[in-house]
């Protein structure tokens, strides 16, 4: 049986890997395990190689971003199948041997699994392409239209990346991972995978689903830290991503719609929060994230704020 390279994704989150780790037992198949470090500015890579001697420790010295940290992975990676993992994820089966397994069926290049939350509700796992009308009103009901109660593995057209099960000879045959570069490194978190989703279709490649895989993901964790960057962040990969599949019509409709919406997210949250006074202080700090980012779009978008700091 092939090997399969499990390749962990990591920035300051050394407990979660090790939380993650511990359920890698559920996987059948031989396997590499692989730790790109992001930059972690903890003691993270010292207790990697305490706690994980037999893994593969990449310190890239810096926060290189998401995509950059996966490709780097990729290429390190020995066999054909590879899995690319966020830290705040638990397999809770075999999670690998049934993606390897539904990309074989599908001849697919990408797969993901079922997405649990921690009291085993489901998250979205397949998700539709952005449009201006998903992005302007509510991206969670256009979600909610592709909620899928099927049983077994389907063919959709996009995924979220939490958990991906990728076959690397397949990618390159699509023309995807010349110079080793697999997802486009100008994403550095979000909507990376949204972008690599949309080259694998438009290559003629698969992507399937696979319901019978079930991973739990704390979902945000990253991001929870430090939601200022993260939402500035979140913006500067949606714009980009418009700009490069739509063009840059689309991204100033984008960028004026979103200003807008963002405005009043933040008068409503403040008039909340004044209502309540003090009783509630999430409220404050709910408005100053939408302010802050009312703020950088007001400027337009030209202050660092983001995690993206290269």
């Amino acid at each position: 049986m092939e090997a399969v390279s499990l390749i962990f994704i990591n920035w300051n989150s050394a407990d979660l890997l090790f939380t993650a780790a511990d359920t890698l037992s559920l996987t059948t198949r031989p396997h590499q395990l692989i730790v790109v470090d992001n930059g972690s500015s903890d003691d993270s890579c010292v207790r990697i190689r305490e706690r994980l001697p037999a893994a593969r420790l990449i310190e890239m010295g810096y926060n290189s971003g998401f995509a950059t940290a996966v490709n780097t992975g990729l290429q390190a990676a020995d066999g054909r199948y590879a899995l690319i993992l966020n830290t705040d994820i638990e397999f809770q089966n075999d999670v690998p041997e049934l993606l390897i397994q539904a990309l074989q069926k599908f001849d697919a290049a990408l797969a993901c699994p079922q997405l649990r939350r921690p009291n085993g509700s489901l998250q979205a796992a397949v998700v539709p392409e952005p449009t201006l009308l998903t992005e302007l009103t509510n991206r969670s009901i256009a979600r909610r239209l592709l909620d899928s109660s099927e049983s077994e593995p389907i063919a959709v057209n996009s995924i979220v990346g939490p958990c991906m099960a990728v076959d690397i000879e397949k990618l390159k045959a699509l023309g995807l991972g010349q110079n080793g570069h697999y997802f486009d490194q100008h994403f550095f978190f979000f909507f990376e995978e949204t972008d690599f989703c949309r080259r694998i279709i438009q290559a003629g490649g698969r992507i399937v689903y696979q319901p019978q895989a079930h991973l739990m993901h704390l979902q945000g964790e990253s991001a929870n830290r430090r939601p200022v960057a993260a939402r500035v962040q979140f913006q500067e990969s949606r714009y980009k991503y418009f700009y490069k599949h739509h063009g840059a019509g689309q991204v100033a409709v984008l960028f004026i719609g979103t200003l807008l919406r963002t405005l009043l997210n933040a008068l409503v949250q403040t008039l909340i929060a004044a209502l309540l006074f003090w009783k509630s202080p999430k409220y404050w700090d709910k408005a100053y994230v939408y302010w802050a980012v009312v703020l950088w779009h007001l400027l337009l978008c030209r202050p660092r704020w983001s995690f993206d700091q290269r």
